[in-house]
C-alpha cells in the first residue's frame, strides 16, 4: 500500500496524518478506510476501549496511614475528533499492551493521571470506610481522574472513562487487626439481634394465644349465661375426673379414701 501511495486506518481506529516533508500534524483525523498517502503517512490510534493498570501504590489516608498494594484498572476510550489534536499536543503514541495497535496518553495516565487520582480520593476517607465500600472508592477515583485530565487538557481531553476498579488492596497491618474485630463484632451482634428477634415473636404469639384464649372465655359466658370465674372452677373440675376416670381401680379407691 505504501508503495502505491495508499494507507489503510482499520475499523475501530483512526489516523494522525503527519506530512512527509515538513512533518505537520493535521487537526483532522482519517476516517476508517483507505487513503491516498503520497505527501504523507499516518499513524492509526485504536480508540476503541483501552486497558490502563497501575499496581503497587501506596496512598495515604485522612489521617496519613500509608495503604500497601493499591491496584487500579482504568477502562477508557478516545474521542475519534480529539485524537489528532491531543497527540499535536503531547506527541505521545503509545503500544497498547497485549495488541497490535497503538493509542494515545497511556503512560500519561499511568505514571501521572491515575496516582494521582488515587492519592486524592485516598486522602478523603481511611482505610476501615474504602474497605467497607470499595465501590465508592472506585467511584471516587473516577470521578477525581476526570477532573484531572479536563483540568491537564482542557479543550482537547479525548479520555471517555469508562470504569475504575480496585482488584487488589491491602491494609496495614494494625488496621486489618481492627476490621476483623470489627467484623467479628458485627457478627455477635447480628446473631444476638436475631435471638431478640425470635424472643419477640415467641411473647407476641404467647400474647395472641393469651388474647385468643380470652375472648374465646368471654363468648362461652356469653352463651351461657355463666361467669368467667364459674366456666373456669367448671373446666377444672372436668378435667379432675377425666384424671378420675382415667385412674386405676386400687387408685380410685385411694383417691376415694
Amino acid at each position: 500500500m505504501l508503495l502505491s501511495g495508499c494507507s489503510k486506518t482499520p475499523t475501530g481506529s483512526v489516523g494522525i496524518w503527519h506530512n512527509r516533508w515538513t512533518g505537520y500534524i493535521s487537526k483532522k483525523v482519517a476516517s476508517p478506510g483507505l487513503h491516498m498517502t503520497i505527501n504523507d503517512s499516518l499513524d492509526n490510534v485504536d480508540i476503541t476501549q483501552t486497558r490502563a493498570e497501575v499496581k503497587g501504590m501506596q496512598p495515604k489516608d485522612e489521617h496519613g496511614v500509608q495503604l500497601k498494594d493499591v491496584s487500579v484498572v482504568v477502562e477508557y476510550s478516545l474521542l475519534p475528533s480529539r485524537v489528532a489534536l491531543f497527540y499535536r499536543d503531547t506527541k505521545e503514541i503509545d503500544k497498547e499492551p497485549g495488541t497490535p495497535y497503538n493509542t494515545i496518553g497511556l503512560k500519561i495516565l499511568t505514571q501521572s493521571a491515575i496516582p494521582y487520582a488515587v492519592q486524592i480520593a485516598t486522602e478523603k476517607s481511611t482505610p476501615q470506610k474504602i474497605a467497607s465500600h470499595l465501590d465508592v472508592y472506585a467511584h471516587d477515583i473516577k470521578t477525581v481522574l476526570n477532573e484531572r485530565l479536563h483540568k491537564l487538557y482542557p479543550k482537547i481531553d479525548p479520555f471517555v472513562i469508562n470504569s475504575v476498579t480496585v482488584p487488589t488492596f491491602d491494609l496495614p497491618q494494625s488496621i486489618q487487626h481492627q476490621v476483623n474485630e470489627k467484623a467479628g463484632y458485627q457478627a455477635e451482634m447480628q446473631t444476638i439481634a436475631a435471638e431478640r428477634a425470635v424472643i419477640k415473636q415467641r411473647k407476641a404469639l404467647v400474647t395472641l394465644q393469651a388474647g385468643i384464649q380470652a375472648d374465646a372465655l368471654a363468648n362461652a359466658a356469653k352463651d351461657s349465661g355463666l361467669t368467667p370465674e364459674e366456666i373456669i372452677a367448671w373446666e377444672k373440675a372436668r378435667a379432675l375426673y377425666k384424671i378420675d376416670s382415667s385412674a386405676s381401680p386400687v387408685n380410685k379407691v385411694v383417691m376415694q379414701k
